[in-house]
């Protein structure tokens, strides 16, 4: 078991290095996009979980971090020229600009470096009741997007502190100014009847997809301060509900996606640790979906943004987008989607032009969640169960990729004990 992972993630490694650019410094996202902050972030996370990231020589992470910090303004947010909003996309820029920094300021830390400009942006977010309104002012029909900010000013305001896995769990005398808004909110706003959050016009299996994947995003609050969350049984059957015959977690096609597979993965993980609720399933579910993953890679060691993509299915999914075209503007979003049915199935991470990548040939947002996941599933089982094992590398820091311990799960669930 431990030889496949070896192999998995050596392979995966050297397709990362494919991807690096020496001149600069920094890798491409994908082989058909340019060098980028976005690429060489996700390149970077995704040897960290990896666990070869040691591997790289000094001068290697010395000029990766000087490329990092040359994308970073003096109101201390992280900006690629590659990530332009599309007018079309539902990512405007501000958003993308927070994503973009989220990713650097991570990809430093596992680097062994910091921002060179403290991030300055944050100080608004440091008031416990302003922080509660600004998220309530949020658009909460759309919690898969929404609960990103959460996510990420939790995440800068606890690494503002230095809180990370080894001051763990952080209890309320110290949280740091501002988290308790967001933790108050999260409390006051989680759904009894789904575990999740929002409010999404959708219906049936998508409506819970885009619960599902914001929930994700907030969970890892309760598990680094030990705060119970609610309604655990509803979590698991809804995360359940969404497992597809493939074993992965897209309702609307096969193949899965690396959101949403990584998403429910990661919540059927822990879920798993703080409930005794269909516990089978759970594992069942979790060994369906570690298959499933462990065959997207390629044999160069890529990861797929989605399995099994042939030419047939690229056009199959596309005539039935625009069948859905029904109202306008869908003159002009029906050309585009025919248009794209005579290329090869290349799509835009985020929408963005000037972020192209393949279908078959992966990139690397894939490389960094396939393997998060597969990780996730695996440690869950445990050695002897799983069919994959490698020294995983998790993060330090309280956000994703990072391994809740023990200790934090006892405190919501003290009369059970945590696996």
């Amino acid at each position: 078991m431990t030889h496949r992972g070896d192999e998995l993630r050596h392979a995966a490694t050297d397709w990362i290095m494919t991807q690096h650019d020496r001149s600069t410094g920094g890798f491409r996202f994908s082989p058909v996009s340019p060098v980028s902050l976005l690429g060489s972030c996700c390149a970077t996370l995704a040897t960290e979980i990896l666990g070869t990231l040691s591997q790289w020589p000094a001068t290697q992470v010395d000029a990766l971090v000087v490329y990092l910090r040359r994308h970073q303004k003096a109101d201390g947010w992280f900006e690629d020229p590659c990530l332009k909003a599309h007018p079309d996309a539902n990512l405007d820029q501000n958003y993308l600009q927070a994503h973009t920094t989220f990713l650097a300021t991570m990809a430093l830390d596992a680097l062994g470096a910091r921002a060179d400009i403290p991030l300055h942006f944050l100080h608004p977010w440091q008031d416990d009741e302003k922080l509660y309104q600004w998220i309530d002012r949020l658009d909460w029909t759309n919690p898969w997007r929404e609960s990103n900010w959460v996510e990420w000013i939790g995440y800068w305001l606890l690494a503002h502190y230095d809180v990370e896995r080894d001051r763990l769990p952080l209890t309320e005398e110290q949280f740091p100014p501002g988290f308790r808004g967001l933790l108050r909110w999260l409390r006051d706003h989680q759904d009894s009847q789904t575990g999740f959050w929002g409010n999404p016009p959708l219906s049936g299996s998508t409506r819970l997809l885009h619960q599902m994947a914001g929930a994700y995003h907030h969970y890892v609050f309760f598990y680094a301060t030990g705060q119970p969350i609610g309604s655990l049984e509803h979590i698991v059957d809804n995360t359940l509900a969404l497992q597809q015959q493939d074993g992965l977690f897209t309702p609307s096609r096969p193949g899965g996606a690396p959101c949403e597979d990584l998403d429910a993965v990661d919540i059927l993980a822990n879920m798993h640790r703080l409930t005794d609720y269909r516990r089978t399933d759970i594992e069942s579910a979790l060994q369906h979906a570690l298959d499933a993953l462990l065959e997207n890679q390629r044999r160069d060691g890529a990861f797929l943004f989605r399995s099994g993509v042939t030419y047939g299915a690229h056009l199959r999914d596309g005539l039935r987008a625009v069948l859905r075209m029904s109202r306008p503007p869908a003159v002009r979003g029906r050309l585009r989607v025919m248009r794209s049915l005579f290329r090869s199935p290349i799509q835009h991470y985020g929408g963005c032009i000037s972020m192209p990548f393949s279908l078959h040939r992966g990139d690397m947002f894939s490389q960094w969640f396939r393997p998060l996941a597969i990780a996730l599933a695996a440690v869950a089982l445990g050695r002897e169960r799983s069919p994959v094992w490698w020294d995983f590398g998790f993060r330090r820091q309280i956000t994703q990729g990072w391994w809740p311990d023990s200790m934090c799960l006892e405190l919501q669930q003290p009369s059970r004990g945590v696996r």
